[in-house]
């Protein structure tokens, strides 16, 4: 781009000279003329030079407000110079090799239309274009040179241009660059979802437009010249959205092109992040730093490139920029990337303080959920890989993936929720919750909505989604998606995209990144098995699992199922054998045993039931199944829960609570007794043995602050008049 047209387009339109940093480029001799690999030039941009010559009209879509690193046609000497380039200095770029004699662009900040000369003179422009620079030169005249619009601002005798006059302003020019014989030019309009909406109908001057368009696409011709081929008078539609053009809009006509922009790959991201620690690096040997050896620049730009996965070559270089705004070193650029992307600098991960929570966390986890020695053990191990950066080490995916991955696989009432609730407390201290949805309730196909909120022009857009809005508050969370095989099939591209690049896109548009979150998913698939034939199966060769267990979850007469465990009836789930009866797993079965089946139940459900099995590999090796509540876990989970009721008491009365070993040995029977419906059932027993009968006793007789209250037995049963205490005061 020549310096006389550096300021003649709308601002965003030019190519973007300073590196980041503003440090100047190196001169000849210096450590900065190291020549770095020229990435391969873009497909999308060779297609738009083909559609040159054979489409009227170009409409541009994607990452087009993007920044484009690209061989600098005007530097002087080797073309491997790279320069970043915006849409508008590659459509510019590509038109110049062509032939074209001028580009117009639709300045919609100013309402003009502002051109750029490439090789035509004033007077090879079409007139109406031409009348347009007059005005803008006269306009720019009157303010001396300068003025707070710029070039193209409001002017032409103070004319007061609204929107409809800037309409037909754009359908003349429109006919005059279409009917222009000769040097071609181009017309740029940058923001064309801008027009009209894409919901209701346009009407007016913006029905005119597009209708215009859609006949000069069909009716305009090549230029004619002395070369074969030769390209059309071009119009260039921009927009980042195709759903976002009005409805009026041709996008399925034949004299339209669609060239979709996409996201930089790998080693286009790499040559911005050379741009970038190129510029950091001088700038930080010109400040006194030290200089950066050959073997510590191309670390510190792999690394950018790897933590800047799904980002556009624009937000690498700005990656560069805040580096610098935070005196951040070259060889921390990967922190620049955080804290660009969740606005966190500081990498919890890293600190020795979590890494002692996490290696002291099997006593801590132990003592949150007790019985599930063999799951905390799981469930560490996957910490200890995040904590020591090698989470997804193995393969060549995104390292954005979110920091830890678990899915929970077992009975009702076995301490899946309280595990979750232990990993927040774990990772992010002691008052930390994990944040919780229950899929039970996005069981219908617009569930979709409430987790990213609703499309434009729908009711709701404007408030966003639940978890979007969630994750966008708290960049690292703890997201805990209970019985997530209830949730509605479509639910789970959501997750694909999470577990896979770690980022989602709201309905309004705007990315949300789960780099630093935490997800754990529950479920109870598999504690139902097909036992063929219907013959009695203690569990050593149980059939297959299929689908999700009944609303108990449990044998042994848990709500309502037979007490030997077996069941008549199918659950319906899809790929049971035919003719098959179905048993409950139970905590008497084996529990190398119940893991399998839980495993087999998972790949059943992904494989066969939603049909997503490349969801099931995003798992890989998390996938943690849990143990029946075993007896001998009852006196740890009694204990626990009596100190919770005693803790109460003082609380709220100022009393002391203690129980008897007759009282005590009473509530271990009944807790056994409900042992087949978890931990909970051990609770539920505590509750119908002891609070209920304590708060009739305080009801009835509150207790002085200081009183001890003993416990010294429990009498009755929970299926008659209900339990009796006898306490002594």
């Amino acid at each position: 781009m020549s310096a006389e047209h550096r300021g003649d387009g709308p601002a965003g339109l030019r190519k973007d000279a300073p590196p980041p940093g503003d440090a100047p480029p190196p001169g000849p001799g210096q450590s900065g003329d190291r020549v770095d690999p020229v990435p391969v030039t873009p497909s999308w941009i060779r297609e738009l030079d083909m559609a040159l010559t054979v489409y009227p009209q170009v409409l541009l879509t994607g990452n087009v407000r993007d920044q484009y690193l690209l061989p600098d046609d005007h530097a002087a000497g080797s073309s491997t110079t790279l320069a970043p380039y915006t849409l508008g200095g590659v459509i510019e770029s590509i038109c110049s090799a062509r032939g074209y004699g001028a580009l117009a662009f639709l300045d919609q900040v100013h309402e003009h239309i502002v051109l750029m000369r490439l090789s035509a003179t004033l007077d090879q422009v079409p007139q109406v274009i031409r009348e347009f620079a007059e005005r803008d030169e006269k306009w720019h005249r009157s303010q001396g040179g300068s003025g707070a619009n710029g070039p193209g601002g409001h002017g032409g005798g103070g004319d007061d241009d609204d929107e409809p006059e800037m309409l037909d302003r754009l359908r003349d020019a429109m006919v005059g660059v279409v009917h222009h014989p000769g040097p071609p030019i181009g017309l740029v309009v940058p923001y064309a979802g801008r027009l009209g909406s894409p919901q209701a109908p346009v009407a007016g001057e913006a029905a005119r437009l597009f209708a215009a368009a859609e006949e000069l696409g069909h009716t305009a011709r090549p230029v004619q010249g002395a070369s074969a081929v030769t390209p059309y008078n071009t119009v260039f539609w921009v927009v980042e959205r195709q759903e976002d053009l009005p409805r009026e809009f041709a996008v399925g006509s034949r004299a339209v092109r669609v060239i979709n922009v996409p996201q930089p790959p790998h080693d286009q991201r790499l040559a911005a992040a050379r741009h970038v620690v190129g510029g950091l690096s001088r700038y930080q040997a010109a400040t006194g730093g030290p200089a950066l050896t050959e073997a510590e620049t191309v670390t510190a730009a792999k690394a950018l490139a790897d933590s800047s996965h799904g980002m556009g070559s624009s937000e690498v270089m700005a990656i560069g920029r805040m580096a610098l705004d935070r005196s951040l070193p070259v060889q921390r650029l990967d922190e620049a990337a955080r804290l660009y992307r969740i606005g966190v600098l500081d990498n919890p991960w890293a600190t020795a303080e979590l890494r002692e929570r996490i290696a002291s966390g099997e006593e801590f986890l132990n003592g949150k959920v007790i019985g599930q020695p063999h799951a905390v053990r799981r469930t560490l191990e996957i910490f200890m890989r995040s904590a020591a950066g090698l989470n997804g080490a193995q393969a060549s995916s995104s390292p954005s993936r979110p920091r830890g991955t678990l899915f929970l696989s077992g009975p009702t009432g076995v301490g899946k929720t309280e595990l979750a609730k232990g990993v927040a407390e774990m990772i992010l201290g002691k008052d930390a919750r994990p944040i919780r949805f229950d899929m039970s309730e996005f069981a219908e196909e617009h569930a979709r909505d409430r987790l990213i909120g609703a499309p434009p022009g729908f009711v709701g857009h404007d408030a966003g989604g639940e978890l979007t809005n969630a994750v966008r508050a708290n960049p690292m969370s703890v997201l805990l998606f209970d019985e997530i095989d209830k949730a509605n099939p479509r639910l789970f591209d959501l997750f694909l995209q999470i577990l896979e690049d770690g980022r989602l896109t709201d309905g309004r548009g705007a990315t949300v990144y789960f780099t630093e979150c935490v997800l754990i998913f529950t479920s109870n698939l598999g504690i139902a098995v097909s036992a063929v034939g219907g013959a009695a199966n203690d569990g050593a060769g149980a059939g297959s699992p299929v689908g999700a267990d009944t609303a108990g979850g449990t044998a042994g007469g848990a709500e309502g199922g037979p007490a030997d465990g077996r069941t008549g009836a199918a659950s319906g789930a899809p790929g049971d054998a035919p003719r098959s009866s179905r048993r409950q797993l139970s905590r008497h079965d084996d529990p190398v045993m119940v893991r399998q089946a839980l495993r087999e139940a998972f790949d059943l459900f992904f494989n066969d039931t939603i049909k997503r099995p490349e969801l099931r590999n995003r798992f890989g090796d998390n996938f943690i199944p849990m143990d029946f509540m075993q007896e001998k876990w009852v006196p740890q989970i009694l204990d626990k829960a009596i100190a919770s009721v005693a803790g109460r008491v003082l609380e709220t009365h100022g009393a002391e609570l203690t129980l008897a070993d007759d009282a005590w040995e009473v509530l271990r029977v009944e807790a056994t007794r409900r042992l087949d419906h978890g931990g909970r059932g051990v609770l539920t027993a505590v509750e119908s043995a002891l609070v209920n009968p304590l708060a009739k006793e305080v009801f009835r007789t509150p207790p002085r602050r200081g009183e001890r209250l003993q416990v010294l037995a429990i009498e009755g049963d929970g299926d008659g008049e209900g339990y009796r205490l006898e306490v002594e005061r």
